[in-house]
């Protein structure tokens, strides 16, 4: 087998990105025959898709199931800040090395599966690959699998078995590829499903419901249902909420939940659900849901000249809608400075519309993405609805401008995009420029 440097391994998987997003398992399928079927190993898998929240529930159920005693694995993407962040035992994340090792390895598998017959297998399909090699070698008792877009023939469900599976919700996104209408989304979202296996779903929408029901009758698959009565935010500060959380053994009372918004009582009564399958204590629950962490989704920091700055990688109009609730709720009567990039593939204007009338002040960026849109084209968008902004010429610039424009007890919000709230971190907080928030 070949050698790689890391430096070559991030090359390598870079250069895949040529070949684009394509449907179907059997180029996934045809890499795990190469390596000898690692999904086989690598204990139980919970299946996690959905169009928001999806990373947030695989988070909280990591946390208690580590709290349990078990060995973790989680794979997510994309990561925020390096590569390394995608797999992680434990939350450890993978060594430089084994990242080398297994793209070497996996690399030789693709060229197996291209002389076979196959198209070449994409960035995404080596990646998930390379993710269940190593987690087999880790011997992970559970395996907590977020998808990376769809479910019925996103790379993750080549793995032959579930011990659960979870779609959080279905909204509009992603229409490109996954279909223009909540029920054609759901279909593709309800491919994860397996025979048999659980399912749970906080989806509201009745037509993707609908469909979702459909799809677990036909593969006789109990569907755990989370509706907005099985949870209720009983109060909220900056160190977190605590929540009544309703499961099938029954109420869990006054749950302390770390992360923040509203939004995330919602994510945390679908977790509670898969802990409950899996056969996870309430002590466990309650300890896990209590610490977890999950940098860039409503994480916030404070700067070295007392502003607080607001990282939120929301995306999607339902994820912006979120992200504005929760800073009308926690942060009433503060100056918001906004700084916002985001993707030409995504609904711009309907995510921009709930944000724009917190903000004072707007810097347009372009975030570090071939798929991003253009600054100066956000900020015209951000004119035709109403208000005005800034164009930034890189983030570092717009960061700098919202930092110095916000006074001590205002507040610096960062949204958009993966691709923009990322690059705002790996500023920040390395460089130390800002600290995060002492517990309560």
């Amino acid at each position: 087998m070949k050698t790689m440097t890391y430096e070559a391994a991030l090359a390598y998987l870079a250069g895949l990105q040529r070949f684009g997003m394509k449907p179907g398992l059997e180029r996934t399928v045809a890499l795990l025959e190469q390596l000898g079927r690692p999904d086989r190993r690598v204990g139980r898998v919970v299946h996690i898709t959905g169009t928001s929240g999806k990373g947030s529930v695989a988070a909280m159920v990591e946390a208690g199931l580590r709290a349990a005693g078990r060995r973790v694995g989680l794979y997510t993407s994309p990561p925020l800040m390096r590569f390394k962040e995608r797999m992680q035992v434990n939350r450890a994340e993978i060594p430089e090395a084994d990242v080398a090792r297994l793209t070497a390895r996996v690399a030789e598998a693709a060229e197996a599966v291209i002389a076979a017959g196959l198209e070449p297998p994409t960035e995404f399909e080596v990646i998930t690959a390379m993710a269940l090699a190593w987690f087999a070698e880790q011997s992970v008792d559970d395996l907590v699998l977020e998808a990376g877009m769809g479910g019925r023939f996103d790379a993750t469900t080549a793995v032959e078995e579930a011990a659960v599976t979870a779609i959080t919700n279905v909204g509009l996104d992603h229409t490109q590829w996954l279909g223009q209408t909540h029920e054609a989304i759901a279909w593709d979202k309800a491919g994860v499903i397996r025979p048999g296996v659980p399912c749970v779903t906080g989806t509201d929408h009745p037509g993707a419901l609908a469909v979702i029901e459909r799809v677990a009758r036909e593969q006789g698959a109990p569907l755990l249902h989370v509706t907005p009565a099985d949870f209720r935010v009983l109060g909220a500060d900056l160190s977190g909420q605590v929540a009544d959380l309703r499961g099938e053994r029954g109420w869990y009372r006054r749950v302390r939940l770390s992360l923040l918004g509203r939004h995330q009582a919602a994510n945390a009564a679908v977790a509670l659900r898969i802990l409950e399958v899996l056969g996870v204590d309430e002590g466990a629950i309650r300890e896990g849901f209590a610490h977890v962490a999950w940098p860039g989704r409503m994480e916030l920091l404070r700067a070295a000249g007392g502003q607080l700055v607001l990282l939120d990688a929301a995306h999607n109009p339902a994820k912006c809608a979120a992200l504005a609730g929760a800073v009308a709720e926690l942060f009433p009567g503060r100056r918001v400075h906004l700084v916002v990039g985001m993707l030409a593939d995504k609904d711009a204007a309907q995510g921009l519309a709930p944000l724009l009338p917190l903000a004072e002040r707007v810097w347009a960026t372009t975030p570090e993405s071939p798929r991003a849109m253009p600054a100066p084209e956000l900020a015209q968008l951000c004119r035709e609805l109403g208000h005005p902004a800034r164009v930034a010429a890189d983030l570092p610039e717009a960061l700098e401008a919202a930092l110095a424009a916000a006074a001590p007890g205002d507040l610096v919000v960062i949204t958009g995009s993966f691709y923009t709230v990322g690059p705002a971190r790996r500023i920040l907080v390395p460089g130390q420029v800002i600290q995060a928030l002492p517990p309560a």
